[in-house]
């Protein structure tokens, strides 16, 4: 199996994660969340706690164990689109703007019009137009609406985009919706990604957030998103172990919450492009973190996983394409990880998006796929026979099965593959083309997801004007 990093490396790694618990601490920025951890051993000072290796043991101990599985079923997963994305290039004019309820609606009607996507996520963040008395539930309410997949939220509640700044009742509230319109009560109905605040910090809105995961008992993710030389330190392996302390800590608070909750994590640390200040995601040293982070997570039995099709561009174009699948593929061959979890039309390092691209990108998800799980080696039996037959008729279009033509090759539906014409046709005008109709097409088949009338109304309270049914 493939591995970035020894044994020796991945035990030093957890080692000094302990010691910066147990000698710098973290900062829990709520009260009620430092009074849990003292009343269970840590030590204060002031708003940092110090938190002993005991304390983490015994976390660990709780939390539930994910074993590595060996497999050969590599394959590229499409979440959601986009991530999580502010920032929308409008297609048409070539210039980025704010997102909008738009936007959102046709991102969801795009999704659900691809088997790719395994989720639903408010991916364009707080949309402009949303004049839902509740902005956080609007959102949620919308996503209720036009989808029907998993909601795993990238979003979460906050003071800025909820109801009189309340974060415990908008999230609460969220969940609540999601329950009722999934018709579940008791089993798990989101799971949601949580970002502690780097460098060594749970801030309010975050120990909020988890505080009711834990109380609804929903899926977790705790995604640490720290920048080299900015929010944390300068070199890779230093963003690494500061990263595993973090989350170590983020551990130990969800099992003193209610011991035995699953927990799992994942990583949007990179380096930091120093020219503009801003983090760098399509970038092999963004693949060397997270990797580093996910094996020292599966040493420990630590439920990881990784993301890709990441791009920092702000156009469709070659840096763009080739920053997708960079991020997308080369883990497969650092790693022994089966499953990477892509976002396509994902730009601009998480600031932005693109619907041409999202197509662009579940179409280079679509090719790797068949590259990552190989060939069907079986002989043909009748190959012999064709190979006599096609040398009499000096071809194979009326000897060879159409067939196993299909099963064996998929032409794309997107890419160019007509050559270069001497009368000087634009490749790159057949190529938007097809992506125009594509999206034509996907936004014309969508159907709205079946809701009854009570759902409806359950809806319609929290619903944006424009979206209301």
């Amino acid at each position: 199996m493939k591995h970035l990093l020894d044994t020796p490396t991945i035990e030093s790694i957890r080692d000094k994660a302990s010691d910066i618990l147990e000698t710098i601490g973290v900062e829990f920025e709520t009260e009620k969340a430092r009074q849990l951890l003292k009343n269970h051993g840590a030590k204060l000072e002031g708003k940092r706690v110090v938190i002993s290796a005991d304390l983490v043991e015994k976390a660990l101990d709780s939390l539930p164990k994910v074993e590595d599985r060996a497999g050969n079923g590599r394959q590229l997963m499409a979440s959601s689109p986009f991530g999580n994305a502010p920032m929308i290039l409008d297609d048409m004019t070539g210039n980025g703007r704010r997102g909008t309820i738009q936007d959102a609606v046709k991102m969801y009607r795009l999704a659900e019009t691809s088997e790719l996507y395994t989720s639903a996520n408010p991916s364009v963040v707080d949309p402009e137009g949303n004049d839902s008395e509740d902005p956080f539930i609007g959102q949620v309410a919308l996503m209720l609406k036009y989808s029907d997949r998993w909601p795993s939220l990238g979003l979460r509640a906050t003071h800025s985009n909820t109801k009189n700044g309340d974060v415990y009742s908008s999230a609460k509230a969220a969940i609540r919706l999601i329950r009722e319109i999934k018709e579940e009560e008791f089993s798990p109905v989101m799971a949601q990604g949580i970002c502690p605040m780097a460098p060594l910090s749970y801030d309010e809105e975050a120990l909020i957030n988890l505080e009711v995961l834990v109380d609804e008992q929903q899926e977790i993710t705790i995604i640490p998103c720290t920048l080299t030389f900015m929010t944390g330190p300068e070199s890779l392996m230093g963003i690494v172990i500061h990263d595993i302390a973090i989350c170590l800590a983020g551990a130990v608070y969800v099992q003193l919450l209610r011991p035995g909750t699953p927990l799992k994590f994942s990583n949007s640390s990179t380096m930091t492009d120093m020219r503009t200040l801003q983090p760098a995601y399509g970038s092999p040293e963004y693949l060397n973190v997270q990797i580093m982070f996910h094996e020292v997570c599966r040493h420990f039995h630590m439920d990881s996983s990784l993301g890709g099709c990441f791009s920092d561009g702000t156009k469709s174009d070659y840096q763009g394409g080739f920053e997708s699948c960079m991020t997308a593929l080369a883990p497969f061959f650092m790693t022994s990880a089966n499953k990477i979890w892509c976002s396509p039309g994902h730009m601009a390092a998480f600031a932005g998006a693109s619907f041409k691209k999202m197509i662009l990108d579940e179409e280079m998800i679509q090719a790797c796929n068949r590259l990552l799980q190989g060939l069907d080696l079986a002989i043909d039996p009748q190959l012999k026979e064709k190979l006599k037959k096609g040398m009499e008729a000096k071809s194979f279009l009326t000897v060879g099965s159409s067939e196993i033509y299909r099963k064996e090759q998929q032409v794309s539906r997107i890419f160019d593959r007509s050559g270069i014409s001497p009368q000087g046709s634009d490749p790159k005008t057949i190529l938007e083309k097809r992506v125009s109709d594509e999206i034509e097409a996907r936004l014309a088949r969508y159907r709205l997801p079946e809701r009854t009338k009570t759902q409806k109304k359950l809806l319609q309270q929290y619903l944006p004007t424009s979206c209301r049914y």
